[in-house]
Formats: C-alpha cells, structure tokens, sequence
C-alpha cells in the first residue's frame, strides 16, 4: 500500500498519477452488509413507489458508509501533488480517520458526516443536528490529533494540521461561528475549495509526510479488507437506494401536479359557472 512522492508540482487540473490508500467507509461497508437482510423485502408495491431498500437497523452504517465514499471521491481527484488515504486506523483511543489527504496545504485530516435532508447548525465548537447537540468536533479533532502523532513518528516532519469536516447532502448548513481549529464545508464544491487553501507544505518535507501516509507501517492494524463480493453486493445495494430515492421523488413531484391540476381544475370550473 504505497504511492511513489511526486517530483514537483503539476498543473492545476492534471489527471491524478496517485493510487489511492485503502477503501472509503471499509468497517462501515461490512456493518451495513452484516446487518442488511439478503433479498429485497419491500414487495413490488414498495420497489414500485420507492420505499427505503436499508433496513432500519442498517441504515446508520450504510449512510456513514456512502458518505465516505461521496468524499473520496473528491478527494481523489484532487491531483497529482495529493497523497489520499482512506479509512485509516489510528492508535485504537481515537477514532478512525475517514480520510487523510496530504498536499500542498499540509495534512488534512478529513471527516465525512452524512446527514441527507437534516439541518446542521455549527457555532464554534458545537453541532447540531436536527437539534440535537453531537459530539462530532470533538471526534473529529480527536482523530486529527492521534493521526498528525502517527505521520510526525512516521516521517520526523512537523507538518501542518487541519481537521476537516465535511457534511455530505445537508438540507441547510449553517456556521454562525467558525470552530477554532477545524474548517467545515459541504460536500459541493468541495474540491475547489480545498485547492483554495494556503500552502504550508512543500518540497521535502511534503514528500516525506506524502510517503508516511502512503506506507502500511505508519499506521495501527486494519480491520479484514473486505472483499470482492462484499463490494459488489455494496455497490449494487447503493444503487438500488438510489433508485429508490428517485422514484419517491417522482411520486412526490407527480402527486404535487395532480393536486395542483385538480385545484385548478376545480377553479375554473367555478368560475366558469359564475360567468354562466
């Protein structure tokens, strides 16, 4: 599990030369897969109208999981100067790094939160979802401590630190007060804006820290890699909620225009009565 340090800088825009480190949202693909049933269990009614193919008990893991993914995504196709790193273990006291994405801005330690339709409300230090307080800033700085600890023991370079946390598909996100360490964004246009940031890395000592992040010994143990037919059966089983998302969406829309034609329908045929 490596990637080679890049000799210099590339073009802003250049297709990436980088393999990416491990597999976006690892323990929380096996979770969804050990606590989804097998089959689908909505009938033709529900695969027809889009209920939710997740099991309610699945359902925390698979969002977390195609969180993660969404991320990576963007990450990955930050380019050549980036190093990127996914679902990291870290020293068993902190959480695992959903991502670590070494470039010309330093070290970012990156934290993908999926919260599809919620309000997330950030003021300083603390988040809310949907109301309710969370824990995130604390688990989130936590995990960037313990892996900036792991890649200055691995590479002797005090490099910069971010902690990042990224909300994935938010209804609203609102930052009333910028947290003091960590920098919050959604999941759009994220890539841009992590291009925008300062440089504080670079030469040497980005590819020293490039190459920790890259090297298996740098980090703790990983769960069991998951398999080829654990991905698939992933994979085809995002695809099928997606499905259904759309076709609720549909339904929703379509009923709308089928009230919205009865209103109108009924007005005019009132009005049409009075001018008789």
């Amino acid at each position: 599990m490596s990637a080679a340090p890049a000799d210099g800088p590339a073009p802003e825009g250049s297709p990436t030369s980088r393999t990416p480190v491990g597999v976006p949202g690892r323990s929380d693909i096996a979770l969804a897969l050990q606590l989804q049933p097998a089959g689908d269990a909505r009938g033709a009614f529900g695969r027809v109208f889009g209920t939710n193919p997740i099991s309610p008990a699945a359902r925390g893991a698979f969002d977390r999981a195609t969180g993660a993914r969404r991320v990576a995504h963007v990450l990955d196709g930050l380019g050549p100067d980036w190093v990127v790193a996914h679902a990291v273990p870290l020293d068993g006291r902190s959480p695992d790094a959903d991502h670590v994405a070494v470039g010309p801005p330093g070290v970012l330690v990156v934290t993908s939160e999926h919260h599809r339709v919620k309000n997330v409300f950030v003021a300083g230090h603390e988040v809310y979802v949907d109301r309710e307080k969370t824990d995130l800033m604390a688990r989130a700085e936590s995990s960037a401590d313990a892996a900036g600890r792991m890649l200055h023991a691995a590479s002797r370079v005090d490099a910069p630190l971010t902690p990042v946390t990224v909300f994935v598909d938010p209804k609203r996100l609102v930052v009333r007060e910028k947290p003091e360490r960590t920098r919050v964004f959604a999941d759009l246009f994220l890539r841009r804006r992590l291009r925008r940031l300062p440089v504080t890395l670079t030469g040497e000592d980005l590819r020293a820290v490039q190459g920790a992040a890259a090297a298996d010994t740098t980090w703790a143990s990983p769960s069991p890699p998951l398999t080829a037919d654990q991905l698939r059966t992933f994979d085809a089983l995002d695809r099928t909620a997606t499905k259904a998302r759309r076709l609720k969406s549909f339904w929703r829309w379509a009923g709308a225009v089928v009230v919205l034609s009865s209103v109108l329908l009924l007005v005019q045929g009132v009005a049409l009565g009075i001018i008789g």
